[in-house]
C-alpha cells in the first residue's frame, strides 16, 4: 500500500508542476537504475540559487545545494548495495518523486548500427534466436534506455529517451548486443543490470568525440573551427525548426505527398542531380536525411508499347518506392538491394512517361549509389537495347528528420528550398554532433563501465582511427570525471567491404588494447560475409560479458581469445606468442589463413602448426621472413585458432600495416 501511495503523489506532483522550477534530465526519471556502492551525481535544473534536496527511501537520508548562477546544480547520493525499487524525492520550489528507483550495475553501450540493432531486428537483418528470446524476456532486474537519435553543434543538457524494463512488449526495441550482455551479467551476479544505449548506425567514431578533444586532429580542426563560426547561422536554423510540427518517425507514410508520382505533376521548378550519387554529394542535401521524390520523364518507342517494362535503378539507400505513370511498381527496403521492377504490358504506352522514386533514407548516405550500368528500362525481349537511366533527375525533398524527429516540407512550395541552409554539414557524420547530443547528457552519471561496437563506418580510414578511437576513449574518461573506467569493445566482423580494407581497421583495434582497462571482443567466428549485420549477438554480449567478469566482477573466466603478443624470428621460420593462449588448438584440425612475408613486403600462403602455446609459422616461397599476418581479408572462410575457452583468436599482423 505505501508504495501505490508513493506512486499516486508522484502522478499528482509531477502533473502539477508542468511548469515548475525544479526539471529534471530524462535519465533521471522512473524505473532508472543507479551504480550500486558508490557516491552518484543526481543534477537537474532550477532557479538560480533556488535551494535543492534530495532525498531517498533506502536510507532517508537528505542532501541539499542551492542551484548556480545558469540554474544548473548537482548534489552526489551514496548507494548502497543492490536492491529496490526506491525512490528519489527532489525538492526545491516544488517536489519531484522518481519512483521504481534499482540499485545495481550500470553500463554505457554506444556505437554504429551493430550496437542499435534491435531485438525484433530487420527486414534484411534478423537477431538469432531474437522471437523466442523476446518471449521469455520478462525481467524486472534489465532495464535499457534507448537514448533517441539527435545531433547538436553544441553540447546539450539533456536527450529523449525512457527507462523501461525487460518484457516482451518492451525488448523487441532494445539493442541486442547490450541485451544479450545485460542478461548475462544478471543471469550471473544475481543484481539488477541498467543499460544507456546511446547508438546510431553507420556514423564514424569522430562524430562521437568532444569538441575539446578532437579539434588538435589535423583532420577535423577545420571542421571545429567551422562548427564555432557558424553557431549563430545553427542556432537560426533550429530556431527555423522549432516554429515547424514536427511528427513521429512512423508518419513518415503519410505526408500528403502522394501527388508526386502523378505522370502530370509540374516539377519544372525542381532541382536537378546526377544520378548515381549519394545525395550527401550535393551541396544543399551534405546533412539531409528524410524522403526526397525523385522523377525523370522517359521516352517509350512505339516497338516498347504493350510489352512487359523491366525498370532498373541498382541500389537505392535505404527505401524506394517506384511509381510509373502514377501506379506504384515495386518497394524495397535493403541499401544492399538492385532494384529491379516491371510495368505489366497494358500499361507501357507510346510515348512520354514518368519514373517516380520516393527514396527514405533515416541516417548516413542517401539515394541512388550503385553503378550506372544498373539504371537502365528495356522490354523483356531486347535487354540488349536497354537505355540508360543514369544522368539527370529532378528531386525534391519533402520530409526530414532533424534532432530525432520528422519534419514535413510543403510540397506546392517547395518549402524545402526555403529552409535555412547550414554553414557546415551537419549530420551524423559530422565530428562532436553525436557526443554532443547523445552522450554529453548523460556524462558523469555513475557506472561501471562502458562497452563499444563500431568500426565499420571508419573502414578505409585505419591510421586515423588508431590515433581517434584511443583519442575517443581518453576524452569519454574525462568527461566523466570517474577514473580510467573499464571499456570494452567489439572488433568489427569479416563483411565484403569491396576495395576497402577492413582488416586494417581490426588490426586498429587489436592495437588500442594498449590503452589501460580496455578489452576486446572478437568476432572472427560469428560474422556474415554478406551482411554488415551478423545474426548472432548473443556471442557478442557474452563475449564482452567475459571481460567484465575478469576485470570488474573478478571471476575466474578467461576473457579473449588469443591475441598476438610478439615473434620471434628463427631462420625461415617465424614463432608467435599469444595472450590468453592456454590450450591453443586449431579447429578442424589445421590451421589455415596464414601469410608470411619478407622485406619485399609481398606476403604467401603459409604452414601454420601449434608447438605448445606458439605457433610455428613458414613458407618454402620465404627464406628470409620478417611478418605474419592472420585472417587478413574482408572476407573470412575458415577461423581456426581458438584457444582452451573456444574463443577465436583476433585477425593480426605481426608488423605495422600503415
Amino acid at each position: 500500500m505505501k508504495k501505490i501511495l508513493l506512486t499516486l503523489v508522484a502522478v499528482v506532483l509531477v502533473a502539477a508542476t508542468a511548469t515548475a522550477n525544479v526539471k529534471m534530465p530524462s535519465i533521471f526519471t522512473d524505473g532508472m537504475v543507479l551504480q550500486q556502492k558508490t557516491s552518484a551525481p543526481v543534477w537537474g535544473f532550477a532557479d538560480p540559487g533556488e535551494k535543492i534536496t534530495v532525498s531517498n527511501t533506502w536510507d532517508n537520508k537528505t542532501v541539499s545545494t542551492e542551484a548556480a548562477s545558469d540554474g544548473t546544480w548537482k548534489v552526489k547520493v551514496s548507494t548502497p548495495s543492490f536492491g529496490g525499487p526506491y525512490a528519489l524525492i527532489i525538492k526545491g520550489k516544488n517536489t519531484i518523486y522518481i519512483n521504481n528507483v534499482m540499485i545495481g550495475e550500470v553500463w554505457f553501450a554506444s556505437g554504429q548500427s551493430n550496437m542499435e540493432m534491435p531485438m525484433g531486428g530487420w527486414d534484411d537483418a534478423p537477431v538469432m534466436n531474437g522471437p523466442a528470446d523476446i518471449a521469455a524476456s520478462l525481467n524486472n532486474d534489465i532495464r535499457v534506455f534507448m537514448v533517441k537519435r539527435a545531433l547538436s553543434f553544441k553540447e546539450e543538457a539533456d536527450f529523449g529517451g525512457a527507462w523501461k524494463t525487460a518484457s516482451p512488449q518492451n525488448t523487441p526495441d532494445f539493442g541486442a548486443t547490450c541485451y544479450y550482455f545485460a542478461k548475462k551479467l544478471n543471469a550471473e551476479l544475481g543484481v539488477p543490470v541498467g543499460i544507456i544505449n546511446s547508438s546510431w548506425g553507420g556514423t564514424p567514431v569522430e562524430s562521437w568525440i568532444p569538441q575539446e578533444f578532437i579539434k588538435d586532429v589535423p583532420e577535423y580542426s577545420q571542421v571545429v573551427k567551422n562548427i564555432v563560426v557558424g553557431a549563430p547561422i545553427l542556432e537560426q536554423r533550429n530556431e527555423w525548426f522549432s516554429k515547424k510540427q514536427s511528427f513521429p518517425l512512423n508518419a513518415i507514410s503519410d505526408l500528403g505527398d502522394g501527388d508526386c508520382a502523378k505522370p502530370d505533376f509540374n516539377d519544372s521548378k525542381w532541382h536537378s542531380m546526377n544520378v548515381p550519387e549519394l545525395w550527401e554529394k550535393v551541396g544543399e542535401l551534405s546533412s539531409f536525411n528524410g524522403v526526397i521524390w525523385f522523377r525523370k520523364t522517359i521516352k517509350i518507342t512505339s516497338a516498347m508499347a504493350g510489352k512487359d517494362l523491366v525498370i532498373e535503378l541498382g541500389t537505392i539507400d535505404d527505401i524506394d518506392e517506384t511509381y510509373f505513370n502514377g501506379e506504384p511498381i515495386g518497394r524495397t527496403k535493403n541499401y544492399r538491394a538492385d532494384r529491379v521492377y516491371t510495368v505489366p504490358g497494358e500499361k507501357v504506352k507510346a510515348g512520354k512517361a514518368v519514373i517516380a522514386v520516393r527514396v527514405t533514407d533515416t541516417g548516413g548516405g542517401g539515394g541512388f549509389y550503385g553503378k550506372s550500368l544498373k539504371l537502365k528500362y528495356y522490354t523483356r525481349d531486347k535487354e540488349k537495347s536497354a537505355v540508360s537511366l543514369a544522368g539527370s533527375w529532378k528531386y525534391l525533398p519533402v520530409a526530414e528528420f532533424q534532432g530525432g524527429k520528422l519534419y514535413k516540407f510543403d510540397v506546392p512550395t517547395m518549402e524545402f528550398y526555403q529552409r535555412p541552409n547550414s554553414p557546415i554539414e551537419l549530420s551524423s557524420w559530422t565530428a562532436t554532433c553525436l557526443y554532443n547530443a547523445m552522450v554529453a547528457p548523460c556524462a558523469g552519471y555513475a557506472m561501471a563501465g562502458a562497452i563499444w561496437y563500431q568500426g565499420e563506418a571508419n573502414v578505409g580510414d585505419a591510421e586515423e582511427y588508431s590515433r581517434t578511437f584511443p583519442l575517443m576513449i581518453k576524452s569519454w574518461r574525462e568527461k566523466w570525471g570517474q577514473g580510467e573506467f573499464p571499456f570494452y569493445f567489439v572488433q568489427i566482423a569479416p563483411f565484403d567491404y569491396g576495395n576497402s580494407p577492413s582488416m586494417e581497421i581490426r588490426e586498429a583495434q587489436r592495437v588500442s588494447l594498449s590503452v589501460k582497462n580496455s578489452g576486446m571482443a572478437s568476432t572472427m567466428d560469428i560474422g556474415n560475409n554478406i551482411n554488415i549485420h551478423p545474426a548472432n549477438k548473443v556471442d557478442v554480449g557474452n563475449r564482452l560479458a567475459l571481460w567484465a567478469f575478469k576485470n570488474v566482477y573478478g571471476k575466474d573466466v578467461v576473457c579473449s581469445g588469443p591475441l598476438f603478443k610478439n615473434q620471434e624470428i628463427k631462420g625461415k621460420e617465424i614463432y608467435l606468442s599469444f595472450d590468453y593462449a592456454d590450450g591453443l588448438n586449431a579447429k578442424g584440425g589445421t590451421l589455415k589463413n596464414f601469410e608470411i612475408a619478407g622485406k619485399d613486403g609481398k606476403y604467401y600462403p603459409a604452414t601454420a602448426v601449434i608447438e605448445g602455446n606458439r605457433v610455428k609459422v613458414s613458407s618454402d616461397k620465404v627464406s628470409a621472413p620478417v611478418s605474419v599476418r592472420y585472417l587478413w581479408s574482408n572476407c573470412v572462410d575458415k577461423v581456426t585458432l581458438f584457444n582452451g575457452a573456444g574463443l577465436p583468436a583476433s585477425s593480426f599482423q605481426s608488423t605495422k600495416c600503415w
